[in-house]
């Protein structure tokens, strides 16, 4: 993954970087008091049954809050590594470093297309609101039900940030043209 200004693989290592960062947070918040079943009835996922579809262990949720290492220490492995990853590639390839990376992000211009579309146009103020309203669902809905594994959550999140992010790829090529 090659582009003409020297940023390599950018994208597909800021992708890298935010999985590998939500998942060490799924993995520490399992870890200490579980991510399934509702705010009253807190259960822990077992990441070796959910990742393999049952097939390593027979259920994906469980009521006792015992450390699996061969579950919980590989998913966090996992995710670490995802994360440190990403975060190698996007220090490798902004200038400036990852601490630049995540400064464009807080600082980004498209932020302002939230209240204006005089700044970016209309498509990119769709795009930012369909990924705020996405992120703001899926904390939302995973705190209020304590489920942070919900795969309708999942579906209504991926449909608005997947569609905010192809406006936001379509709104930044428009103006590049």
């Amino acid at each position: 993954m090659t582009a003409d200004d020297g940023h390599e693989g950018r994208t597909l290592a800021s992708l890298a970087f935010a999985l590998g960062l939500w998942a060490t947070v799924l993995g520490i918040l399992n870890i200490m008091c579980g991510i399934g079943g509702t705010a009253e009835n807190k259960l822990k996922v077992v990441w070796a049954a959910y990742l393999s579809v049952g097939q390593l262990y027979p259920e994906l949720f469980t009521s006792d809050m015992v450390y699996r290492p061969a579950s919980d220490s590989v998913f966090m492995l996992l995710s670490l590594g995802l994360m440190a990853w990403g975060g190698l590639r996007l220090q490798k390839s902004t200038e400036g470093g990852i601490v630049a990376w995540i400064k464009g992000i807080v600082t980004c211009d498209s932020w302002l297309s939230l209240m204006s579309t005089k700044e970016a146009g209309g498509k990119m103020t769709v795009a930012m609101w369909c990924i705020v309203v996405g992120l703001g669902f899926y904390i939302y809905q995973s705190i209020v039900h304590w489920n942070w594994v919900d795969v309708g959550v999942y579906s209504v999140t991926a449909a608005l940030l997947g569609f905010g992010a192809a406006l936001m790829f379509a709104a930044k090529a428009e103006t590049e043209e």
